[in-house]
């Protein structure tokens, strides 16, 4: 919900309240054109340069897109991908399924509605050693060897990115399968927790934090993102029954597709503590 501009109000921020109520009021739908620079100024009674500033505005909280000979229109909302425990574990259940049922239902048909057929999927591996940072995530030494593994899909439709993540798993945690440490054998049926499960490792829980910057015009390109759109990093340590972080992965994913959802399950109170009504 985004409130009208306080206090004294240039006029650029009148314009851009005023196109904004339109789109919120659904007066203006996805893809109808917002007036022209021209039209505003004759409205409005403004230079050029403040119908212009208006229009940025409206850009940059994502609610209209535009610019380089093109008409601005208002912006037709991406599909989102939904990141939930439920997602999570589906995923760890997958791990005990068929091999066949594993090669089919992956993290991005769970999460995007995609299968593999629909994208293009690129992996690399490569051996480095921890800094102070991942050693202390894994209470490990530092220059401890780790397997940093970076994973990316584009959508072969569109050409946009869909996905992209890099992960670290300490590298004496899995060397005992030679397959985990070959990139060749990407996509792994039943993914990351499948991989752990054939050295014995069971994912007890994930710990995630959540952090938002502001991408650069590179990332924007290749994730397709208009202006105004933040870019959300979400690291995950997947730690085992043990208790330890077995796998760190830093993902990102663009805010305006991104639904995440948390479920904090709380202890029942003992029935002999719960006043009588």
């Amino acid at each position: 919900m985004r409130e009208r501009t306080a206090g004294v109000v240039p006029i650029h921020h009148q314009i851009a309240d005023s196109i904004r109520d339109r789109i919120l009021g659904g007066e203006l739908q996805p893809g109808d054109s917002i007036p022209s620079v021209g039209e505003l100024c004759e409205e409005w009674n403004c230079a050029p340069g403040s119908a212009r500033t208006a229009i940025s505005v409206l850009k940059n909280e994502g609610l209209i897109t535009g610019g380089r000979g093109r008409p601005a229109t208002v912006r037709r909302p991406p599909t989102r991908i939904r990141l939930s425990i439920a997602t999570t574990q589906s995923a760890k259940d997958l791990v005990l399924r068929p091999e066949s049922e594993r090669r089919v239902k992956g993290a991005i048909e769970m999460t995007a509605g995609l299968t593999l057929a629909d994208v293009i999927s690129t992996h690399k591996y490569n051996v480095i050693s921890a800094n102070e940072e991942l050693a202390e995530e894994f209470s490990i030494e530092a220059e401890t060897p780790l397997l940093r593994r970076a994973y990316e899909m584009t959508e072969k439709a569109t050409g946009k990115r869909i996905s992209w993540s890099i992960s670290y798993i300490p590298r004496f945690l899995i060397e005992s399968n030679g397959k985990l440490l070959d990139e060749n054998n990407e996509p792994w049926p039943g993914g990351h927790m499948h991989q752990l499960y054939t050295v014995g490792i069971e994912i007890d829980h994930f710990v995630r934090s959540i952090t938002a910057v502001e991408p650069s015009p590179g990332d924007r390109q290749k994730w397709g993102m208009d202006s105004g759109v933040p870019l959300l990093y979400v690291r995950s340590r997947s730690v085992d029954i043990g208790g330890r972080v077995v796998e760190l992965s830093d993902a990102a994913y663009p805010a305006d597709r991104t639904e995440i959802t948390f479920v904090d399950k709380l202890d029942r109170w003992p029935s002999d503590s719960i006043p009588e009504k």
